[in-house]
């Protein structure tokens, strides 16, 4: 067994969309080691989507299990466990903590009908300025309505209705709780008073005692018993620290731990996020309000929602013969992609992608917007294309970033965390078109998880406080802007935007052309 003196480590769970990863952090921030186990997600009418919460448990008891065994650490050195998990969830549990249905998971946009009602009976902005969140059939808030109206007998049967994270922390102790960043986007709390919005939730006849008591994300909801320390191959008594949900994970796993500190997360989806010590309200309502880990601090932020995604139908749709030669050289196919990408001048030869394949979140919020290559010639490659899709992303991420500014947030740099920050070429055309100092630290994939670590080790008193992120997460790399390549590329950026407005009105008579 692996033991030191002194030594100790920190388990975090990431019960995520796809899976459960357990992580494993010494105290010092070292990834020890980390295991996914996958599950599920049932999708049983158009639109709709669920998970089975046996099988959070399931993957949760697997991973922790195989996590222990591959790493060799003694159990008795895992100081503390804490979670980050899928946010926007619906699991509504009886007394005894028994789901009375599998969990309505964040994607799920059955409940649009409930979110029209709460805009009817609050006011679209009204709801806006209470919960610092527009009203979204994606938010706990629309699903809970929805099942309310549509299986009432499980609305009665409810006890508390719970996010991912809080059922698996009821499991280990008992307690049913949730923390402020959940609370927060849940869309159920006035985000103002840290507090759950009982006058709307009156209004809407939603009964508060259906609902968990919010408690900073540090807070030790309590210790392994024996039985399901044996179960899972650890200690009795080990402390269980609530955790957050993963927006506000990432925040702290990026190391954006102190007011003004801003980070972008690039994934399948991408946001920019803020450290703020109050909501930012959004005279436009392009950004919305949740609180990080520390919940004297708040992160405003921006989401769109194919960044990732547009770089991946590119290589799925597009860029066969790059996946080919990927293969032949056994190396991933976004290597090859960026490396053709590179041969072309910023600006991609005047072709300009609008990376809107699913509709778009922040800034626009147009579930109508449609995704476009403007401007193609028979000059054109795929290496033109491939550069304007890395552009359009940063494009569209920066209007987000400018969002901010207009608000009267100051940003000087950035940190790039999430899959898509692993692609140098991306960073330099994100920090060309930001016009920002870029930052990149040393866990990027593994920065959520890190979050999570981090809440443990506060709540476990072996970290005074969440500043440690900066050391845990060591920045291994910082860009500057090329003054010349950034004035280029603010041409194209104003044209991006000019392009988009164009286009509005025909993304909405498209979506309503009966074909």
């Amino acid at each position: 067994m692996r033991r030191q003196e002194n030594s100790g480590y920190l388990l975090a769970h990431d019960v995520g969309t796809t899976g459960d990863k357990a992580t494993l952090f010494d105290l010092d921030g070292r990834l020890v080691a980390s295991v996914l186990k996958e599950y599920e997600t049932f999708h049983p009418q158009h639109l709709w989507a669920e998970q089975d919460p046996e099988d959070w448990w399931r993957a949760f008891i697997e991973s922790t299990r195989e996590l222990l065994s591959r790493s060799k650490v003694d159990s008795g050195d895992v100081k503390a466990i804490s979670f980050s998990g899928q946010m926007m969830g619906c699991l509504p549990v009886d007394k005894s903590g028994k789901p009375l249905r599998r969990s309505i998971i964040w994607m799920d946009q059955r409940s649009v009908k409930q979110a029209d009602q709460i805009s009817e009976k609050i006011g679209f902005r009204e709801y806006y300025e209470i919960a610092g969140n527009r009203i979204s059939p994606t938010y706990t808030i629309s699903k809970i309505l929805w099942v309310k109206e549509n299986e009432p007998e499980i609305y009665e049967k409810a006890y508390k209705f719970l996010q991912a994270k809080d059922y698996i922390v009821l499991r280990l102790t008992g307690s049913y709780a949730t923390d402020y960043s959940d609370a927060s986007l849940s869309g159920l709390m006035d985000v103002r008073k840290k507090a759950w919005a009982y006058d709307m939730l009156e209004e809407l006849g939603i009964d508060l005692d259906k609902l968990p008591e919010p408690h900073p994300s540090t807070m030790v909801e309590g210790e392994l018993d024996s039985e399901t320390a044996e179960l899972l191959g650890l200690k009795a008594g080990t402390p269980v620290v609530i955790g957050g949900g993963d927006g506000a994970c990432a925040a702290t796993g990026a190391g954006a731990v102190r007011l003004g500190q801003a980070y972008n997360y690039i994934g399948a989806s991408s946001w920019i996020s803020v450290v703020s010590d109050r909501p930012l309200i959004d005279p436009k309502m392009r950004i919305f309000n949740f609180y990080h880990l520390d919940s004297e601090k708040i992160t405003p932020t921006g989401t769109m929602q194919t960044a990732g995604a547009s770089y991946k139908w590119l290589r799925d749709k597009v860029c066969w013969r790059e996946v080919e030669e990927a293969e032949e050289r056994d190396v991933d196919p976004y290597v090859v992609m960026d490396s053709k990408a590179k041969e072309v001048q910023p600006g991609a030869g005047k072709l300009i992608f609008l990376p809107y394949l699913m509709g778009e979140r922040s800034p626009w919020w147009n579930p109508n917007a449609r995704g476009v290559f403007f401007g193609l010639t028979l000059a054109h490659e795929r290496k033109n294309m491939i550069r304007a899709v890395l552009e359009g992303v940063a494009f569209n991420l920066r209007i987000i970033l400018d969002s901010f500014e207009e608000l009267g947030v100051q940003i000087e740099s950035i940190r790039l965390i999430g899959g898509g920050a692993k692609g140098k070429l991306w960073r330099r055309i994100m920090t060309d078109i930001y016009g920002k100092k870029v930052i990149i630290p040393k866990y990027l994939m593994e920065a959520t998880s890190l979050g999570a670590a981090i809440a443990a080790g506060v709540g476990a008193g072996l970290y005074k406080d969440f500043s440690v992120a900066t050391k845990l997460n060591a920045i291994v790399d910082e860009l500057d802007p090329d003054p010349g390549i950034h004035e280029k590329y603010e041409k194209l950026y104003g044209f991006f935007k000019r392009l988009y407005l164009a286009l509005e009105p025909l993304f909405k008579e498209l979506a309503e052309l009966n074909v």
